[in-house]
C-alpha cells in the first residue's frame, strides 16, 4: 500500500518519528521549567533543546522530500526514484502472462490485445527503460504513444500499437518476447525494437558485474537507507567519488570494437529471422546518449555501424542522432542526474520514427 508513492512502512515509521520528537520536546520543556533555578542543569535542557530544533529542521527537510520531490535518476538507485515509480509507473503497470507460464510486467494505459481483427496491424514496441518511459510522468507522451495518437489521426483503426517495454532488459529479452508471442499465437505484424546504445555491454564476458558492486548495494545504515533525503545525498556523493560511474560511458565505447559487437549483430541477425519467419518486420529505432550531445560526441561511429548492419539485414532503421542532435539546448533529458529522455525527445523521437517508419 502507497500513499504518493510513499510505502506505508515508512509512513509509519515517520508518524512515530514525529511523535516521538513532539514527546521529547514536552519533556525538555517540562525539564527547562524544573530546573529554572539551576544553571547547569537548564543549560543541558537549552542544549537539548536546540539539538532537537536541528532535528526537527532535519526532520521537515526530509517530509518535503519525501511529499513534494519527484525525481528519477540514471539507474533507479535512489528511494525518490524509486518513490516515482510507484507513483507514476506502477499504476499503470499490467500483466500478459503466455501459455508458457512465463510473462511480462508492461506500462500502457491500453491492454495487450490477443486478438488482431482483420483489416488492422499490430506494431509492437520492445526495449528497455527509454521506451519503457523512464522519467516520463504520463505514458501519453512515450514515443509509442505518440505514435499510435498519431496514426489513429491518420488512418483510424488501421493500427494497434503496443508497448512492453521492460527498464533493465536487452536483445536476448526482446528475443525470448517475441518467441512467446509468436507461440502464443499473437499476431505482430511489426517489431520495433528501440536500442540504447548501452545494449552492447550485455554482450561483454561478466556482464552484471558493474550493477552488482557496493555502491548499488547502498549503505546499511538506516539514515542513508530508510530516508528520501538522505538517501538521495548519498547517492548522489557516490555518483562522483567511485571511479567505475565516472567511466561507465567510456568502456561502453570500446565494446562497439571488440567481441561484444560481434554477438550483438549475431543476435539482431537472429530476431530478424525469427521475425521473418512469423510474418513479421523487425524495424529498429537507435537512440544516442542524450547526456553527450553536441560537437564531441564520441558515439557517433556506433550509430554508423549500426545503422550499416541494418541496412545489410534489410531492417528499416531510424538513426534519432541527427533528429535529435539539433535540439541539444531545448533540453532532452530528464535531469542532470538522469540521462533518459524527456517528453521533449519523446516528441522529436514519435515524430521521427512515424516518418520514417510509417509514414504512407
Amino acid at each position: 500500500m502507497t500513499w504518493s508513492g510513499l510505502t506505508e512502512g515508512y509512513l509509519l515509521g515517520m508518524f512515530g518519528w514525529l511523535a516521538g520528537l513532539v514527546a521529547l520536546f514536552v519533556i525538555l520543556l517540562k525539564l527547562r521549567r524544573r530546573w529554572k533555578e539551576k544553571p547547569q542543569r537548564k543549560r543541558l535542557a537549552n542544549c537539548g533543546l536546540s539539538l532537537w530544533l536541528l532535528i526537527a529542521l532535519c526532520t521537515l527537510l526530509e517530509l518535503g522530500f519525501a511529499i513534494f520531490y519527484d525525481s528519477t535518476d540514471s539507474f533507479n538507485l535512489s528511494n525518490v526514484s524509486q518513490k516515482w515509480f510507484r507513483k507514476y509507473a506502477e499504476p499503470s503497470e499490467k500483466v500478459l502472462v503466455f501459455k508458457s507460464e512465463e510473462g511480462v510486467v508492461y506500462r500502457d494505459n491500453q491492454t495487450f490485445p490477443k486478438s488482431i481483427p482483420e483489416g488492422q496491424q499490430h506494431a509492437c514496441f520492445l526495449g528497455d527503460s527509454f521506451t519503457y518511459g523512464h522519467g516520463v510522468n504520463r505514458v501519453e507522451d512515450r514515443f509509442s504513444n505518440r505514435v499510435r495518437s498519431r496514426l489513429e489521426q491518420e488512418a483510424p483503426g488501421a493500427w494497434i500499437v503496443t508497448n512492453l517495454a521492460k527498464p533493465g532488459t536487452d536483445l536476448q529479452w526482446a528475443e525470448a518476447i517475441l518467441k512467446n508471442l509468436f507461440d502464443d499465437g499473437l499476431r505482430v505484424d511489426r517489431a520495433i525494437y528501440t536500442i540504447c546504445l548501452n545494449d552492447i555491454e550485455s554482450f561483454r564476458p561478466a556482464h552484471g558485474e558493474y550493477y552488482q558492486g557496493h555502491w548499488r548495494a547502498g549503505s546499511n545504515f538506516f539514515l542513508f537507507r530508510d530516508t528520501y533525503f538522505f538517501n538521495l545525498l548519498y547517492f548522489r556523493i557516490e555518483q562522483f567519488r567511485r571511479p567505475e560511474v565516472q567511466s561507465y560511458y567510456d568502456f561502453v565505447q570500446e565494446f562497439y570494437n571488440g567481441e561484444p559487437w560481434t554477438k550483438m549483430t549475431a543476435k539482431i541477425h537472429a530476431m530478424n529471422e525469427l521475425c521473418h519467419s512469423h510474418n513479421c518486420q523487425l524495424e529498429i529505432a537507435i537512440f544516442p546518449f542524450l547526456h553527450n550531445l553536441g560537437p564531441d560526441y564520441q558515439f557517433g561511429f556506433a550509430h554508423e555501424k549500426l545503422e550499416e548492419f541494418c541496412v545489410q539485414e534489410h531492417i528499416p532503421v531510424v538513426d534519432l542522432l541527427p533528429v535529435l542532435q539539433p535540439h541539444t539546448q531545448a533540453g532532452l533529458v530528464v535531469s542532470r542526474f538522469d540521462a533518459h529522455p524527456n517528453e521533449t525527445a519523446h516528441r522529436y523521437a514519435a515524430e521521427a520514427i512515424y516518418d520514417q517508419l510509417f509514414e504512407p
